[in-house]
């Protein structure tokens, strides 16, 4: 059986995939699905931040379009990930037009979204073994 393109979920249901394809291990996959459905060119992907960013997570640059992650614990991390997606997409035109507070926010509704899946997922989990 064909799995559905995840780009056709409705936003709550691709919240909740995007979520766990980077619990899953597929960051790279994530990423390229944030980028298609926002329509801006997916950036690069790597382990180690840049000199004089050491205390971050994560770093977008816009100039070489790519995004370094302290470790791979981070390149793992559903907030991190999307924290600096954020910085991505709201990058697109060329400059940082992009708030912390609103890569957070942007970050947090799909870790949201994730959390009543998953909520609602074990209520019915648990109806069925009552």
């Amino acid at each position: 059986m064909k799995q559905a393109d995840p780009l056709s979920l409705d936003e709550r249901s691709f919240k909740v995939y995007i979520v766990h394809t980077i619990l899953s291990k597929d960051t790279e996959k994530a990423v390229e699905l944030i980028c298609k459905k926002f329509s801006v060119r997916a950036p690069s992907l790597k382990i180690g931040i840049p000199k004089g960013q050491k205390k971050a997570l994560g770093v977008y640059t816009v100039e070489s379009n790519s995004i370094a992650f302290r470790d791979s614990e981070q390149f793992f991390s559903p907030f991190v990930v999307l924290h600096e997606l954020y910085h991505c997409i709201r990058s697109s035109s060329g400059s940082h037009r992009g708030t912390e507070k609103n890569a957070d926010n942007f970050a947090i509704s799909y870790i949201d979204e994730y959390n009543r899946f998953a909520r609602v997922a074990q209520r019915a989990h648990s109806k069925r073994v009552d």
